[in-house]
């Protein structure tokens, strides 16, 4: 990151990418039986209690974190973006070993994972394995679809560095109007090979790099909008908790409603977390474990899955009843994330030039 960007902004991307990352755990931690959460995803259990509250962090409060590392991630590749073409290079070379590099390393030690274990006949049966295990010949296939699924993310944000350039004259050079359509195909969650949700977040955040000086960007909010936007969120997940626990998939009218008060939610809630910082951050940013977590972010989202699901699903297998659901809800994100900070921190401390290609030089 820039010095000249600030340090109050830089710690501020810092401090909300933790708790971002934390919302993504959470989103994979949804432990019933639609676990493949969507916008119109219904709570099959119906009104009870356990699932609603899965429900209504996983699929509703923690839907604001892959927009706003979407948004994030444009405006640090906008950020001094020189449009030329020695501009453009240097950033993809950055860019491959930031983000190919650890992608290829990550998808085939996953798929390495679940191949070995779908040899043995207790792993072989769980869904993340049997439904994601291909042949030793076939290996290469876990570079598309590789079982830790979500390095969809940086699939997603390979393709926008290839198009940095046509991404740059269309925000520019229409003064942001562009957001108008990539809004519209993103309201309407029409995705084909382009994520609609990471373009429009990316270009968001390539606007804001654009045309905004930082000091506009990092303004502390007023604590009255920072209430009021909070209080949005909270109240927009809870009814839209209350729709998925009382209503059947396939009703069309329905179906439009929750997908736009999805759509809602992560807007307000990106704004509410940007405001949220201004209030709570000295509280915790120097906090010892929030600085080792910081730190080690990226292996915590490359490492954490499949591992949170093959434990969650052997978790499941034993008959868990309302406090197994909710304890491997609460548990697993807490242990796995632990693991994956503990391995980390081994890696950087011994296997220093390894970690560095595994993180893509993040430190």
């Amino acid at each position: 990151m820039s010095r000249n960007m600030g340090k109050f902004l830089s710690r501020k991307l810092r401090f909300i990418s933790v708790f971002a990352m934390a919302a993504v755990i959470m989103i994979h931690s949804y432990n019933y039986a639609d676990n493949f959460l969507t916008p119109t995803t219904r709570i099959s259990e119906g009104f009870r209690f356990p699932p609603m509250l899965e429900y209504f962090f996983s699929n509703g409060i923690c839907r604001f974190a892959v927009p706003l590392f979407f948004m994030i991630s444009g405006f640090l590749f906008f950020y001094n973006y020189k449009n030329s073409v020695d501009g453009y290079l240097t950033k993809i070379k950055k860019r491959a070993y930031s983000l190919l590099v650890p992608y290829v390393i990550w998808a085939l030690l996953s798929g390495l994972l679940v191949t070995i274990l779908s040899q043995f006949a207790f792993f072989g049966e769980l869904p993340i394995i049997s439904q994601r295990a291909v042949s030793w010949g076939e290996f290469y296939k876990y570079l598309i679809n590789p079982p830790a699924f979500q390095l969809w993310y940086i699939q997603q944000l390979l393709i926008f560095v290839v198009l940095a350039p046509l991404i740059y004259a269309l925000v520019k050079y229409t003064r942001g109007f562009i957001l108008i359509l990539f809004g519209g195909l993103w309201a309407a969650d029409i995705n084909y090979i382009i994520n609609s949700t990471g373009l429009f977040f990316f270009s968001l955040g390539a606007t804001f790099a654009i045309f905004f000086k930082w000091k506009n960007i990092t303004r502390k909010g007023h604590r009255i909008h920072t209430i009021v936007f909070t209080t949005i969120w909270i109240g927009i997940s809870l009814i839209y908790t209350i729709i998925a626990a009382t209503t059947k998939k396939g009703d069309t009218f329905i179906d439009v409603v929750m997908l736009l008060m999805s759509k809602l939610n992560e807007v307000i809630g990106v704004v509410a977390m940007w405001l949220l910082f201004d209030h709570i951050a000295k509280r915790i940013t120097d906090k010892k474990g929030f600085l080792i977590a910081s730190t080690h972010l990226f292996f915590v989202y490359a490492m954490h899955e499949p591992l949170l699901h093959i434990f969650y699903q052997i978790g499941l297998k034993q008959e868990a009843g309302v406090l197994g659901h909710l304890g491997l809800y609460i548990g697993l994100p807490l242990s796995v994330g632990a693991v994956c900070i503990i391995v980390s921190m081994a890696m950087r401390k011994n296997l220093r030039k390894v970690h560095r290609f595994f993180v893509g030089g993040r430190w």
